[in-house]
């Protein structure tokens, strides 16, 4: 050991935040014990010196304030414990924020890979492409619709209908009318109108 040298022995670690807020809930809880003990002690000392007289009265008034000295000390102890595991609390709450801090920290990091490994999987050239195909579609949809909603009745001019029976005399619109009922209308071409005729025949 003397040629080679000594291994430094490793330092002693200390008790965690948590360990030491554990013993110092156990030491205040035997405090408040002590302090219960000593109010109960008092009160009963209390009675002896009322239902006491002369030396046993003055006897049981020197146990009385004996007891309260103890109890003082006591309950300064306790405050001060009480103090010191209040900061004790404050410092384990700094840690525990300081550590969700890094968690949250390391998942957002893990979050960004994983983002940017996917990002790579889209090309923009391949989106634009593929929308300006749906724009292709919809317009082809459109085009389509427009043919199958065409109306291939015939079209008949009202302006043309109002003209000619304005023309038509009074005298003779009865046998005009009855005659034009006979017969297909002008708008009707000579082929459908032959096909109606036979129809009626």
């Amino acid at each position: 050991m003397r040629f080679f040298g000594k291994k430094k022995p490793e330092p002693a670690k200390g008790p965690t935040l948590e360990e030491a807020n554990a013993s110092m809930d156990t030491r205040i809880t035997s405090l408040k014990e002590k302090v219960a003990e000593c109010d109960k002690e008092l009160s009963q000392l209390r009675e002896a010196i009322k239902s006491s007289r002369g030396s046993q009265q003055q006897m049981n008034k020197q146990r009385a304030v004996q007891v309260l000295k103890r109890r003082k000390m006591y309950a300064s102890q306790l405050e001060g414990l009480m103090g010191t595991q209040f900061n004790m609390e404050q410092m384990v709450f700094a840690a525990q924020n300081i550590q969700d801090t890094i968690n949250t920290v390391s998942a957002m990091k893990e979050a960004h890979k994983v983002q940017t490994q996917q990002l790579k999987q889209l090309k923009v050239g391949d989106v634009e492409k593929m929308m300006d195909d749906m724009a292709d579609m919809m317009l082809d949809t459109e085009e389509i619709n427009e043919v199958m909603s065409r109306n291939y009745a015939c079209d008949i001019d009202e302006g043309e209908l109002e003209r000619e029976l304005e023309e038509l005399d009074d005298a003779d619109f009865l046998d005009d009318l009855n005659r034009d009922s006979l017969s297909a209308p002008a708008y009707v071409p000579a082929s459908q109108e032959k096909k109606t005729e036979m129809r009626m025949n």
